[in-house]
C-alpha cells in the first residue's frame, strides 16, 4: 500500500505543470507575480483561487470574478479580465481548462460595452 501511495505522489508531481501568474491591480496596489504548479485540467478560476483571495458572483449561468485580493470590479465600469499565454480565451475562467500553459495574467480594465 505504501508503494501505491508513493507512486501516486510521484506521478502527480511529475504531471504538474509550472505557470507564472501575474495579477495587475491597476492603480489600486502593486502587481503580484506568483510562480506555481497546477495539474492539466485545472480551471483558470481554480488556479486564481489557489493563489489569491477571490470573490466571484454567479449571474445567470455565468460566474464573474468581482474581486481579487480586495480590489473590486464595478459592474458596467471596470471588470476583471484574464489572458492565457498572452491571448484571450473568449471563455469564462470557470470553463477554461489549463493544459501545458505557461502564463496567466489577470487585470482590471475598463469595460467596453458595445
Amino acid at each position: 500500500m505504501k508503494y501505491i501511495f508513493l507512486l501516486f505522489v510521484l506521478t502527480t508531481f511529475l504531471m504538474s505543470e509550472q505557470i507564472k501568474v501575474t495579477i495587475i491591480y491597476g492603480t489600486h496596489k502593486l502587481d503580484k507575480v506568483v510562480n506555481t504548479e497546477y495539474q492539466n485540467g485545472t480551471t483558470a478560476l481554480e488556479l486564481l483561487k489557489k493563489i489569491s483571495d477571490v470573490q466571484a458572483v454567479k449571474t445567470g449561468k455565468y460566474n464573474f470574478v468581482r474581486s481579487i485580493d480586495g480590489v473590486k470590479s464595478e459592474v458596467g465600469v471596470y471588470g476583471w479580465f484574464y489572458l492565457i499565454d498572452g491571448e484571450s480565451t473568449h471563455k469564462m475562467a470557470e470553463k477554461f481548462l489549463l493544459n501545458n500553459n505557461k502564463t496567466m495574467t489577470w487585470y482590471i480594465h475598463k469595460e467596453q460595452c458595445n
